[in-house]
């Protein structure tokens, strides 16, 4: 004990302290996996059993030793207080100068391998013009997953092990706000840039822990010089939403609320609705993380994890940086509807995103927030509410008259009813698809959107947040919900029907603002029980 007594050591109270390497399995020694690593921290040290040496127990290194293990495919093992004299020991053994070059050099150039892999991927997802890449690490298989065109297909499966790797390099070194150590043990997101062949990428992480490993999610969000902006026109909005929305925009003050599920395309067109506005005017956006680059505008990235870089903090900051507009990224709470309420009495045109599951249904989740009706009914608050949806639209190339379509023989009988004699002009996905579409029989995916005016009428609704009265109002006004115009899109032989019900619900037979039918139902499901037997 002479060496731990002559040191600044101490044993935490009661703890057995390892003094030897006489104390440990003659046949366990430092794994060299991990010996770069320790060599870096000087008080710890792995051995192959997977068991951790420390004379600081205390310390953070414990915690990323054990995330760094798991990272290399290492089991990590008990944990044991040692001496530094013990540990030194080891580390004299290990880390000749020549030894540590060897193992930098290794370590540097497995990583780089690592970032070269990550890279082909990206590549791989913007030549097939993805989306979203999902990577699913388990046990005995890392499966890497593509999203094109709202639907998921496997790309490729990888060993688990570079999997891991991949992901812990895509969030280690490549990301804006690199994190000490990834942990597949708890859900993470950052930005990264990524240079690739096609340019420069900018991609969204998020991961989540799974039972038998994770998934890492890649959002890929656009390129970094991208500046054509798609216009709210080849999005897939109507004329008269076009109309709405430019009005809005030329509003002096007023709020602009988008709403929308993940993945709907919001940033896409709140970029839209910025690249309409003037060069002279001062535009702040607030977003968590920055996606699509917008030249004209200060973009401002929040840190959601601490109060004093949120959404709330940086969108009262922006309020005294003499702004036109503000983009709040997203509404989440009621300090951040808060700043955007200010923001709109004080003479701003706000613009921000909440989720909900139509543009009405707005106004409740404001009033969840903790908003009163009275405030959401001044008519120096809301301008326009917007509800988007995203929906598949067939190829033009290959696209198959319905009534060819084997997938729909079963409900042949539901389209004659809906649609009437507009039956002989809808279509529907050819099986296999054609080149031009890259065998998805898809040409891409177009807006379905619901745009409302905000009127003296509506106020009157909004007070009393009656709702149902309102979109009653509003279809007396000629208004059509994203379900009407999805069903049109059908009609208009863009949109297989399938693709349709899979965004809307069921098609229908009836006009359920009557009620729902029962007797048809029974009805409908009698025929089809008849069906099945004759067949």
């Amino acid at each position: 004990m002479d060496d731990i007594e002559s040191s600044s050591f101490k044993a935490p109270p009661g703890v057995k302290v390892v003094t030897s390497k006489a104390q440990l399995a003659s046949d366990d020694r430092p794994s060299p996996e991990m010996a770069g690593w320790c060599l870096q921290r000087k008080n710890i040290i792995v051995l192959k059993s997977g068991t951790i040496l420390t004379s600081d127990p205390g310390s953070r290194d414990v915690q990323n030793c054990r995330i760094a293990m798991v990272n290399k495919n290492i089991r990590p093992g008990e944990v044991l207080v040692a001496a530094p004299s013990l540990i030194n020991s080891f580390l004299e053994n290990l880390g000749s100068i020549k030894d540590y070059q060897q193992i930098q050099q290794d370590m540097a150039e497995e990583i780089s391998g690592q970032q070269k892999r990550l890279r082909t991927l990206v590549q791989e997802a913007v030549d097939a013009d993805v989306s979203d890449i999902h990577m699913e690490i388990r046990t005995d298989v890392c499966r890497i997953r593509f999203r094109k065109y709202g639907e998921l297909y496997l790309h490729a499966e990888w060993f688990p092990r570079l999997g891991r790797e991949v992901a812990a390099v895509a969030f280690n070194k490549e990301t804006d706000h690199a994190t000490a150590h990834f942990n597949p043990l708890v859900p993470q997101d950052a930005a990264m840039p990524l240079k690739v062949k096609s340019g420069d990428i900018r991609l969204r992480l998020a991961s989540m822990p799974a039972h038998g490993g994770f998934d890492m999610v890649m959002r890929i969000l656009g390129t970094e010089k991208e500046s054509s902006i798609v216009s709210l026109e080849d999005l897939g909005y109507t004329i008269e939403q076009i109309y709405i929305i430019k009005r809005a925009i030329q509003m002096p003050h007023g709020a602009v609320l988008l709403s929308g599920p993940t993945g709907s395309g919001k940033t896409t067109t709140l970029a839209a609705c910025l690249h309409l506005i003037k060069n002279t005017r001062k535009v702040y956006t607030i977003e968590d993380p920055v996606e699509k680059v917008v030249h004209s505008a200060t973009q401002v990235p929040v840190n959601v994890k601490t109060d004093d870089r949120s959404f709330a903090s940086f969108g009262r900051a922006a309020l005294r940086m003499d702004p036109d507009y503000i983009v709040l990224g997203e509404m989440r709470d009621e300090d951040t509807a808060n700043v955007m309420l200010r923001a709109t009495i004080t003479g701003h045109l706000v613009f921000s995103t909440i989720h909900t599951n139509s543009a009405p249904g707005i106004i409740l989740r404001l009033a969840d927030m903790g908003i009163s009706s009275v405030m959401l009914s001044d008519s120096n608050v809301l301008v326009c509410l917007i509800f988007q949806r995203l929906i598949a639209v067939l190829c033009p190339h290959c696209k198959i008259p319905l009534k060819t379509a084997k997938a729909h023989v079963n409900d042949m009988h539901r389209w004659e009813i809906i649609f009437g004699d507009a039956v002989e002009h809808l279509y529907a996905r050819r099986p296999g698809g054609c080149k031009q579409c890259g065998s998805s029989a898809l040409s891409g995916r177009k807006v379905v959107a619901e745009v409302v005016w905000v009127d003296e009428k509506g106020r009157e609704y909004i007070q009393k947040l009656d709702i149902l009265s309102w979109e009653r109002y509003l279809r007396s006004m000629g208004w059509q919900t994203y379900r009407d115009r999805a069903v049109a899109m059908v009609r208009e032989g863009l949109v297989d029907p399938f693709d349709a019900e899979a965004l809307i619900g069921e098609m229908s037979l009836t006009d359920e603002s009557k009620g729902f039918d029962y007797n048809v139902a029974r009805e409908q499901m009698e025929k089809e029980e008849a069906r099945k037997k004759k067949s």
